[in-house]
């Protein structure tokens, strides 16, 4: 049986896979499988995934019908052999010490979650992650502090809620069973690790070493227009705020993440190349009787410290002010579309 299970989504991921590949089965630490999840690619994905299957031993091709990452993750999990579980990406690759580094972190320290650091990369520009929190073992209090702080912190020096930067024992996903949401387009690793974190006692941060290299796409998901994601943010909203412990601190930062992600959800619809579709789903936001109560109960100075203008109109109830803001942005980028 495998120390560390790597589940790997691949879904059309040609030009990338090999390089992503080469780093995995390059590891120096080599109690390993890794699980490739290829999710119905139409590109040479598949052929890429059978040749690196047919030449190593460790390496495992799964096909299945195109069902998302979260399902593809889930796939993995639930065939995983592994005492501990590591997530790649297909458009990324790792250093070659990876899972030496945190494995011998998270036994030595009994860690049920070990966190690494991580460099993004994008055309010529590499850049290091820098992370507020110190190095070393967080227990107890600690861990659910950084929990805590996962719901809304979006720093530029916060801990993310990537499944790639971190190596979980695989026994916390169990009592009561937790996975993905299937189907979740966006924000899967948020929800998903956000509760798993409050499970979390023993919290290893491995991040003064970056043994990760996210390779910024332009055409990834994060960068286009998704259809429905206010559906989506509320499916989070609601799943969390029934999900997590009973906290004020908690509802607190529930109601800080649903604003931010308001302010996202509306810039995606500004995405979005219908305008019909785009002042449908503006109107359903602005309207929305979840997002106005937690408008309403907030302090107007926090509330316009943390989201300025945006806040206040919603706060005075100037829907319509909102609207007209993001058609400007939905018309200026129609107008750059065109130049």
């Amino acid at each position: 049986m495998p120390k560390v299970s790597i589940i790997v989504p691949v879904y059309n991921a040609e030009k990338t896979l090999c390089k992503c590949l080469d780093s995995l089965v390059g590891q120096t630490y080599r109690d390993i499988e890794i699980l490739l999840i290829n999710d119905g690619s139409s590109d040479n994905s598949q052929k890429i995934c059978e040749s690196y299957a047919n030449r190593f031993s460790e390496v495992l091709l799964i096909n299945q019908n195109n069902s998302g990452p979260a399902t593809a993750r889930n796939t993995g999990i639930n065939r995983a052999r592994g005492k501990y579980l590591s997530f790649v990406d297909a458009d990324d690759y790792v250093e070659s010490n990876m899972i030496e580094e945190m494995i011998s972190v998270a036994e030595d320290n009994h860690a049920e979650m070990v966190i690494c650091g991580y460099y993004q990369e994008f055309s010529e520009t590499i850049k290091k992650h820098e992370f507020s929190y110190a190095p070393g073992l967080y227990v107890g209090d600690e861990s659910r502090k950084i929990a805590k702080e996962l719901i809304s912190d979006v720093s530029n020096t916060r801990i993310p809620p990537y499944s790639w930067i971190r190596m979980v024992l695989k026994t916390s996903l169990d009592k009561p069973e937790i996975r993905y949401a299937a189907g979740m387009i966006r924000s899967e690793d948020y929800y998903f690790f956000v509760q798993l974190h409050f499970r979390i006692n023993r919290l290893f941060l491995l991040t003064d070493k970056p043994l990760y290299h996210y390779m910024e796409i332009d055409s990834s998901i994060t960068h286009r227009y998704v259809p429905k994601y206010w559906n989506s943010v509320k499916e989070i909203y609601l799943g969390l705020r029934d999900r997590l412990p009973k906290d004020e601190d908690i509802t607190k930062r529930l109601d800080v993440m649903l604003i931010q992600r308001s302010l996202i959800a509306l810039n995606n619809s500004a995405r979005c190349n219908n305008k019909d579709v785009f002042r449908k789903e503006v109107y359903e936001i602005v309207s929305d009787d979840d997002l106005k109560s937690v408008i309403c109960r907030m302090r107007i100075s926090e509330g316009v410290r943390k989201f300025r203008a945006y806040y206040f109109l919603m706060r005075m109830g100037m829907y319509v002010a909102v609207y007209w803001r993001f058609l400007l942005k939905y018309s200026r980028k129609r107008i750059i579309g065109t130049v």
